[in-house]
């Protein structure tokens, strides 16, 4: 079971026993400031003040930003009571999105790692939003601690970690398994640095490569197996030896992922799951889109093929100079666009840099970080521009934004790196180096963070007000905890992301909901009642927009109105609280 308890004792119990073995040995350390133990701290620093800001935007504003993250609030909402990642047996639909979005068959590790922190942490909103954070701000610190080994350059590395938090498309604070995916990519790379050393690294970076395959939906950890597998393969061209070993790691992680996948496959049949991927359309688990998408007839390989490399996505386009060069704080909340223009300036200055002054010893060992970096470059700027390329190499070209700016982080140092030592004195070199950081403050960080602390947009159930979820969480939260709410529109995660949803993946609830508008009032009072909810919430704006896509405004509205009147007048409802033409909520 997905039990805290459990991940607390497995946790600790290691440590716990080496601290015994060496109780002897132990001494209180000496406090001494290094200037490796400085960069870190800064890197820390970093850390806190991405934090700070991700928390101050994400906590600004009382509900859940968009679609995604309300979608994962029944995740985890599942994970912390049900203590389980696969989804439970319903019957009657081609999948369990209606429910569990973000479970089974979608790789659910994120969901998990909330879920299971949701055990300890009663609201369920709060702990989304300062856990999504925290994760995304420590991936900074693993960012540092990488890029030291990588580049083996202590303020390099540092420097890197300022421009990679200071791009406006490396991670917002929205909540998406796309959080942890990236986040672990670092740690990851990191093991293979300091497999050099000792090989038992190598097992734990298999462990983090498989956990990326199972926190996000196949289209990120391609990607980022293909940048590892990059960074084999060119380490292993510059030493003139194949890395068995490493890429054994690799194989060895996606292999170690296929326990989950095996047992979704198990559970639910390789048809479904294909199907469920788009590669089959003729499943139970295919809709009726991708039964009629025009690479339905192809065959499976090129199926595949299509899924792995289509450019498509909801915001994928093909991107101009300005989309590059300039930051914007107007941008798109779940992945930004835009490098900057000052950092634009100095990865610029980098590419020539390397490529000039490197052009002869490029493949010489202790250039190795600097071939994988432009090599990074050239996949994911492809990967950006799939969809003005003939060829795409990376599915999902706005998605590839985040993965981009790694490099271009590491590459912009070589810029600064080149301006010092253009410059005649050290001092005019550092003084350059201020102005540098400076401009990427004022032409990126501060773009960055006016979008990260400016008030989100919601989900789609609000007509995308902002001012009408503030009405409704303002209600939600004059609802004591522990208490359950039903909203009458089919659109449950609302409740649970607010943290006073039911069981809205149970097959009766969702059988219930299907036909709800044809259901009397005797019939949902006797229904809530079995199960244990305390409050009926009506919403004429809200429901009207959900029943009017299958009934049409005229009859919705007809229907909705004779609905609300029996319930009214049935005398099994106590109004509680009204906001006329926006809610009433009803004591069962």
């Amino acid at each position: 079971p997905l039990d805290w308890k459990i991940f607390l004792v497995l946790s600790i119990i290691i440590p716990l026993y080496e601290l015994y073995k060496k109780r002897k040995q132990l001494k209180a350390p000496e406090l001494k400031i290094t200037k490796s133990t400085l960069t870190l701290l800064i890197a820390v620093m970093i850390a806190f003040a991405s934090f700070y800001i991700y928390t101050s935007g994400a906590f600004s504003y009382p509900y859940l930003e968009d679609e995604d993250p309300w979608g994962h609030a029944v995740g985890v909402d599942y994970v912390s009571i049900e203590k389980n990642a696969y989804d439970p047996q319903i019957t009657g639909y081609w999948d369990t999105d209606p429910a569990l979005s973000y479970i089974d068959p979608y790789p659910p590790a994120y969901d998990v790692l909330l879920g299971v922190l949701h055990q300890t942490s009663p609201d369920i909103m709060w702990t989304i939003k300062f856990f999504n954070a925290l994760l995304i701000s420590l991936g900074f610190i693993f960012f540092y601690l990488f890029a030291k080994e990588f580049v083996g350059d202590r303020n390099k590395a540092i420097l890197a970690t300022v421009f990679l938090a200071a791009i406006p498309s490396y991670l917002t604070h929205f909540i998406w398994a796309h959080a942890l995916a990236i986040t672990l990519f670092f740690p990851a790379i990191l093991a293979f640095e300091r497999s050099k050393e000792d090989k038992k690294w190598l097992l734990i970076a298999a462990i983090l490569i498989a956990g990326i395959w199972v926190s996000q939906n196949f289209e990120q950890p391609i990607k980022i197996t293909t940048m590892i597998l990059i960074y084999i393969v060119v380490t292993s061209a510059i030493q003139g030896k194949i890395k068995r070993y490493e890429i054994m790691a690799v194989i060895g992680g996606v292999l170690l992922s296929l326990f989950w996948f095996g047992g979704v496959i198990l559970r639910k049949g390789l048809k479904n799951f294909l199907g469920y991927y788009a590669i089959i359309p003729e499943t139970s688990f295919a809709s009726s889109a991708v039964a009629s998408s025009p690479t339905a007839s192809k065959p499976i390989i090129l199926k595949i093929i299509n899924e792995v490399f289509d450019y498509g996505g909801s915001a994928s386009r093909p991107y101009t100079f300005s989309d590059f060069f300039y930051a914007k704080s107007e941008n798109l909340i779940n992945n930004s666009i835009g490098v900057g223009i000052v950092l634009s300036i100095l990865a610029a200055i980098g590419v020539v840099y390397l490529l000039v002054k490197y052009r002869s010893s490029i493949v010489r060992s202790e250039n190795t970080w600097r071939a994988v970096t432009l090599f990074w470059l050239i996949f994911t700027f492809w990967g950006v521009n799939g969809a003005a390329f003939p060829i795409s190499v990376a599915r999902g070209a706005f998605r590839t934004w985040i993965l981009m700016a790694i490099p271009i982080a590491l590459i912009a140092t070589e810029g600064v790196d080149a301006i010092k030592k253009a410059s005649r004195s050290k001092n005019i070199g550092m003084l350059m180096v201020g102005i540098a950081v400076t401009g990427v403050i004022l032409t990126s960080a501060y773009q960055k963070y006016e979008l990260n602390t400016s008030i989100w947009p919601t989900s789609s159930a609000f007509a995308g007000s902002p001012q009408e979820a503030f009405e409704f969480a303002a209600l939600f939260n004059t609802i004591p905890d522990g208490k359950k709410v039903f909203l009458y529109v089919p659109r449950p995660k609302i409740a649970t992301g607010f943290g006073k949803g039911g069981c809205n993946w149970c097959q009766d609830e969702l059988d219930f909901r299907e036909t709800i508008i044809n259901r009397s009032a005797d019939e949902i009072h006797n229904f809530l009642s079995k199960a244990d909810y305390d409050y009926l919430l009506l919403s004429p704006s809200m429901d009207f927009r959900q029943f009017s896509k299958t009934l049409g405004d005229e009859k919705a509205l007809e229907i909705l109105n004779r609905r609300y009147n029996e319930i009214i007048n049935s005398g099994l409802f106590v109004p509680v609280q009204q906001k006329e033409n926006l809610y009433l909520l009803l004591k069962v």
